[in-house]
């Protein structure tokens, strides 16, 4: 099927990739690192399932004809709750303890994949690396801006609400010559399109998108025409969460691109069930309740 698909493809399309154009670019590597919860993160990631059980079990909203769609959006909705938990407790209103200091440890110390970028940056940056790092969630950004003012790295930083000549002003001073900028904060979305930063030669994901394109466009912003390094991509997953659903699924279509060549073709494929998303939910719930948090070590 995949060869008369090609067959009928071949007149219509031509693919030409970075590999095919400039043959001295570096390669590039990408390392899942995985992480465990965060004692408090694994407290909020219980109550965010236990809170939502009948529509973990799949036994809310299935009446007669009604329930399909809003069904459907409830899982959705979890599932997000779910990869905010991942993400960050200080997500939500009400987590952080606001009589501590705002830059105090307990910013690190309550999520676990900030505890692995933690060693992973200091790492990085005593090897003369530079980073970018990037997330889906825009208020994430704010804590991990916390986050790289109390570590004191020097960094710039595009989301969305950034305007187009603070954008430029901030590329210029990261890649100018011997810019002592370490580390670029961006949002997947905003900052992953037409934006060159090869002077960077490593990317951090700190979270995965459903659509693998997103995160290889993020990707392409360092491992592009005019870098000189070897790229290293560093995607953080939490172990046994959605999360690791999330990468298997951008794997899935990975895997379907690469066969097909062309994007569109299998649209309908694309769009995950409400039973494949409960799965998802459900994946790794019981070792969530039952597990203990292991400490990261060097």
């Amino acid at each position: 099927m995949i060869a008369q698909l090609h067959k009928l493809l071949r007149p219509f399309m031509l693919r030409r990739l970075k590999a095919d154009v400039e043959k001295s670019l570096p390669p590039k590597t990408e390392t899942i690192l995985f992480t465990s919860l965060a004692p408090m993160q694994r407290t909020l990631y219980k109550q965010t399932l236990l809170r939502d059980i009948d529509v973990v079990n799949g036994t809310s909203g299935g009446g007669l004809g009604g329930g399909g769609k809003s069904s459907r959006t409830a899982v959705l909705n979890i599932v997000m709750q779910l990869r905010k938990v991942c993400n960050h407790p200080y997500l939500f209103e009400g987590v952080e303890d606001r009589s501590l200091d705002p830059l105090g440890e307990h910013l690190v110390e309550a999520c676990g994949k900030l505890r692995l970028l933690d060693k992973l940056l200091a790492k990085l940056k005593s090897r003369g690396h530079r980073v970018l790092l990037f997330t889906q969630m825009t208020r994430l950004l704010d804590i991990l801006e916390d986050f790289v003012l109390m570590r004191e790295y020097e960094y710039c930083r595009i989301d969305g609400n950034t305007s187009y000549e603070d954008r430029q002003d901030l590329i210029d001073a990261y890649n100018a010559p011997e810019s002592s900028k370490f580390l670029f904060l961006l949002s997947t979305r905003a900052g992953g399109l037409g934006i060159n930063l090869q002077t960077a030669d490593t990317c951090i994901l700190f979270d995965s998108d459903w659509n693998p394109q997103a995160d290889l466009q993020a990707q392409d912003r360092a491992h592009r025409i005019g870098q000189k390094k070897p790229v290293s991509v560093y995607r953080l997953v939490t172990e046994d969460t959605i999360e690791e659903k999330v990468v298997e699924r951008a794997q899935q279509k990975l895997k379907l691109d690469a066969m097909v060549v062309q994007q569109g073709r299998l649209a309908d494929k694309d769009k995950m069930s409400k039973d494949d998303l409960l799965e998802a939910l459900r994946f790794g719930a019981d070792k969530v309740f039952r597990s203990k948090t292991t400490e990261i070590t060097d």
